[in-house]
């Protein structure tokens, strides 16, 4: 108790100080060396191409989210527009799902601008479920 006594109002003020200054220092350097911390303060995007495959595989987070993961091909452009298909997963795809995605996105596309060929049409990667369900032409009147 005698030691509260003999403190000096410049030496509380002080004190106060470092623990204003102290407590968003730590935070922040908690916020910037922790990596789930800077998920809820940041948003991400990351594109990844190969050059042995025609896609690119997109990684992309919202602030506070978790990521999702995406492989997309192109179909057409116009102008600077570019249209794609791709396939969005809530988890990252190992390299080989990676080869595999790529490769019916690509039957797809080939399969959309072609549909009267006598290729197959795609399937699901690991299956044998078509992609594309065909509707019967609407009637006439």
């Amino acid at each position: 108790m005698k030691t509260l006594q003999s403190v000096t109002l410049t030496q509380a003020l002080v004190m106060a100080l470092l623990v204003l200054i102290a407590a968003p220092t730590y935070l922040a350097w908690r916020v910037i060396n922790d990596d789930s911390m800077l998920t809820k303060f940041t948003s991400h995007y990351e594109e990844i191409s190969n050059e042995q495959m025609p896609c690119t595989l997109r990684i992309g987070s919202v602030r506070g989210g978790g990521y999702s993961y995406s492989i997309t091909t192109g179909f057409a452009h116009q102008g600077s527009d570019r249209w794609t298909v791709g396939v969005i997963m809530a988890r990252k795809p190992d390299p080989s799902e990676q080869v595999s995605y790529c490769a019916t996105l690509v039957l797809l596309v080939d399969h959309l601008r072609s549909p009267n060929q006598s290729a197959p049409e795609p399937t699901f990667p690991g299956g044998d479920t078509p992609m594309i369900w065909h509707y019967p032409a609407p009637e006439q009147p």
